[in-house]
């Protein structure tokens, strides 16, 4: 008889042992799901990263080209609108600001490839090439008061609420030698830009130390 009711004991542990293990993998999965859904449906990430890879201007040739990556961390699509390589200088105004490069330096070859507007995906990453015409002459005579030119980016994005923002950046400063000539380049960022923030960025750029977000620049010397 006594050996009976601890058996009984014994099997009424082990099913509420079950029963609680059972309760706490349901609770568990049912957390889950209502964290999924806030993350999918409620909580709203909006982050839009811009890294400029690559600037090479091939001097002799007046070629301009540029790689920039679009990183979307966020969990909401977003638009790039429009990106193109600039200059800086003076055009129609007395104030010098970016003037955008939109001469081809071949007819079967875009200023944007791929074609904007585009969307870069939540989670993803768009690589976009800019290619333009930039005469040396015409850069050698948009010097700056530092004794260089600059040469940036104009970027227009939208968020998936509908915000547009226009962000404007020096990429890379172009050395001019005491002859007035192009002699070399070298980054004027160093950092990824907030593609969901309206910039408006002004040479020298950002000044900063070279590191993992520093473009790779190069320009061949003018002869």
């Amino acid at each position: 008889m006594a050996e009976e009711t601890g058996r009984r004991r014994f099997d009424f542990s082990g099913w509420r042992a079950r029963l609680e293990l059972t309760s706490v993998v349901a609770i568990s999965a049912l957390a889950l799901s209502g964290l999924s859904f806030y993350r999918s449906y409620i909580y709203t990430k909006q982050q839009l990263d811009v890294t400029v890879t690559e600037v090479s201007y091939a001097t002799n040739q007046g070629e301009l080209y540029m790689t920039i990556a679009f990183s979307n961390a966020g969990n909401r699509d977003g638009v790039l609108l429009r990106a193109e390589p600039a200059l800086w200088g003076k055009r129609d105004k007395p104030e010098a600001e970016w003037l955008a490069l939109d001469k081809r330096v071949h007819p079967d070859i875009p200023v944007t490839a791929p074609k904007t507007p585009t969307v870069v995906h939540a989670g993803g990453v768009e690589m976009v090439t800019l290619s333009a015409k930039l005469d040396a002459e015409v850069a050698e005579h948009a010097v700056t008061s530092k004794g260089s030119a600059f040469v940036g980016i104009r970027v227009a994005t939208m968020n998936s609420d509908g915000n547009l923002y226009l962000l404007e950046h020096p990429v890379a400063e172009l050395l001019i030698d005491k002859q007035g000539h192009i002699r070399g380049a070298k980054p004027a960022i160093h950092q990824s830009l907030s593609g969901f923030a309206d910039v408006e960025g002004a040479p020298p750029g950002d000044m900063l130390q070279s590191n993992k977000k520093t473009p790779f620049v190069w320009a061949a010397e003018h002869s």
